[in-house]
């Protein structure tokens, strides 16, 4: 029996332990524990990316990492986490703050990046020889133009001393039929006036 009394008395202390305990508490089930994100006020998300220099280190992508603050575009050097800014499209992200999105800095984006840009100086190059095929038919084009204007000039000039000369003697003949249609008539009113002069009074 005394085994029987020494055992009631611990079980009952063991509940009242336990109902002391739940007492100011509810369940996982009926609420949920509050993050700094629904305490802080504002628009955007306070988990970020960092990306840049702190204290002496340089960090390229380290995140979700939970800040004090809500953001909804980046400041330096903090990234939010939201689709517009997501790093995961990145093998090794870093951001870009001067473009404002990340960058992959891995050797196989490098290498992308190189090829990227040597099939543009072969299009570039390309580019620049038919430039210069252009260039080289528009000054064959105004050289033969030039040669066609200067023919067009001399042409042009020898219409002109061939319509002076043209010029020249139709002022000529016609000067001398002026002289010879003036002479004849002169002479002839003076005939009539003499004749007047004579047969009437004197």
């Amino acid at each position: 029996m005394t085994e029987e009394t020494a055992n009631t008395p611990v079980t009952g202390a063991e509940t009242e332990q336990q109902n002391v305990a739940n007492s100011g508490q509810t369940t996982n089930d009926e609420q949920k524990p509050k993050t700094l994100n629904d305490v802080l006020p504002g628009e955007g998300t306070n988990l970020v990316y960092i990306s840049g220099m702190l204290q002496g280190q340089q960090v390229d992508c380290e995140g979700p990492i939970e800040y004090t603050r809500k953001l909804d575009h980046p400041q330096w050097p903090f990234i939010p986490a939201l689709p517009q800014y997501d790093p995961s499209k990145c093998k090794t992200p870093k951001f870009d703050w001067g473009e404002g999105k990340w960058k992959d800095e891995s050797e196989e984006a490098r290498v992308k990046q190189l090829n990227d840009l040597t099939e543009k100086v072969a299009s570039i190059t390309t580019d620049m020889g038919k430039i210069q095929e252009t260039q080289e038919a528009a000054a064959q084009e105004k050289e033969a133009s030039d040669k066609k204007d200067d023919q067009v000039f001399k042409l042009i000039s020898a219409m002109n001393v061939k319509l002076g000369v043209i010029n020249t003697k139709l002022n000529q003949v016609t000067s001398k039929n002026d002289n010879t249609s003036v002479k004849p008539a002169t002479p002839a009113q003076n005939t009539q006036n003499s004749a007047t002069t004579e047969g009437g009074v004197q």
